[in-house]
């Protein structure tokens, strides 16, 4: 007899539906998620703008029961976060199968909305995308606490980048950390 593991720290969701031996139905939704580098920021910040989008594409995408939104806006903004859309994505926070649908349709038509308003707006675009890029410069900075020049990081040689896209990590971690070592 075999008994869970008390501590789960990596959560499994497990597939109980019986496969359909023909490969019949829908086959699962991802969607990339076209803002997910900004969304941090964005949800930050909490421009009146983007209340407006949130509100709005939740009422439109999930729908309303007796005056009641069908999800709920704080599951739509974490969901935002996600780099790509998946209900099982969803699901691993601990919501329901039904209402995990629900969430991910709402963000999708946020997404799209953000998307479209930042689009016709350059300015405002440009200023979360150099925020995000003088971010990521910050954290691969060698100190935290002050802004340092440091020396740019070195392209990967190709052989180096195919072991990753072949799906070869040990090779590529192994070859990734030789060749930071000669940098």
């Amino acid at each position: 007899m075999s008994h869970p593991f008390v501590l789960n720290l990596i959560p499994a969701i497990e597939d109980v539906a019986p496969k359909n031996p023909r490969g019949a139905g829908r086959k699962p939704v991802s969607t990339v998620n076209p803002i997910a580098d900004i969304a941090g920021e964005l949800l930050f910040d909490n421009p009146a703008w983007l209340s407006s989008i949130i509100f709005g594409s939740c009422l439109t995408a999930a729908g309303q029961s007796q005056n009641v939104c069908n999800v709920s806006m704080r599951d739509v903004r974490g969901t935002l976060l996600l780099k790509e859309f998946t209900v099982q994505g969803v699901m691993a926070t601990g919501i329901a199968k039904r209402q995990a649908e629900r969430v991910t349709k709402a963000a999708r038509h946020i997404a799209h909305g953000i998307y479209g308003y930042l689009q016709r707006r350059p300015k405002l675009l440009r200023r979360y995308e150099d925020n995000y890029d003088s971010r990521l410069e910050s954290k691969l900075a060698y100190s935290h606490v002050a802004l340092v020049p440091y020396k740019p990081l070195r392209e990967l040689p190709e052989h180096i980048d195919a072991m990753r896209l072949t799906g070869d990590y040990l090779a590529y971690g192994e070859a990734l950390r030789a060749f930071r070592k000669e940098c």
